[in-house]
């Protein structure tokens, strides 16, 4: 693999990381708690993409991609976790902007660390739309001829790594924009809009057809 084709793989992957999609508004749900859940929760995020290069790699990805049934089946739900997380996160906003920012607090300290791993972790799994990435664009970028599964793992784990470098950026630039606004404010505002967008990308998840 030549040196131009890992950079033009790179701005491909990176493209991807910045568009909005249901992983953004996962980790900013977490990383509104503090900078180190937020990436703890990114951590989870990248696992899952793991599973997915893993299962790409062993050919496991398109045959559910193939199968209408096996599809749906992740696909509703992926949709209906989503949509959890978005109700969680709605109720966590108006229990903080109509009651105490003790009750917040609370809900957080009984919210573990392996628990927002897990979290994140399973709304990535559970989205086949993460699997198409490794489905559709990264076979774009293999050398013909040469041994497919190396180059796979190699691509997949630089996508992987170039993940990692943006969520630290993402969640430490949340974490300046909360000490700009009053830290209640910024959770009520991060609960609020991170809950709709995930209500609203769970739907349009449920709605997506079998590529």
């Amino acid at each position: 693999m030549t040196v131009e084709l890992l950079l033009a793989f790179t701005g491909v992957a990176l493209l991807a990381y910045i568009t909005p999609g249901p992983d953004w508004f996962v980790v900013m749900r977490h990383a509104t708690t503090d900078h180190r859940t937020g990436i703890i929760s990114a951590l989870g995020v990248q696992s899952g993409l793991a599973v997915h290069m893993s299962a790409a790699a062993l050919g496991v990805a398109s045959l559910v991609l193939a199968s209408t049934t096996a599809f749906t089946v992740l696909k509703i739900a992926g949709a209906a976790y989503l949509v959890y997380l978005g109700i969680q996160a709605l109720v966590h906003a108006r229990h903080t902007a109509h009651g105490t920012e003790k009750h917040r607090l609370d809900v957080d300290s009984k919210r573990s660390r392996s628990g927002v791993y897990g979290q994140s972790l399973l709304a990535n799994v559970l989205n086949p739309k993460a699997a198409l990435f490794f489905i559709a664009v990264l076979p774009q970028f293999l050398v013909a001829g040469a041994p497919m599964l190396p180059q796979v793992l190699l691509l997949g784990a630089l996508d992987i790594l170039l993940g990692f470098v943006w969520w630290i950026c993402f969640v430490f630039g949340l974490a300046h924009i909360t000490r700009l606004l009053s830290n209640r404010t910024s959770r009520v505002v991060m609960d609020r809009v991170s809950g709709v967008a995930l209500i609203v990308l769970g739907g349009a998840l449920a709605l997506t057809n079998r590529p």
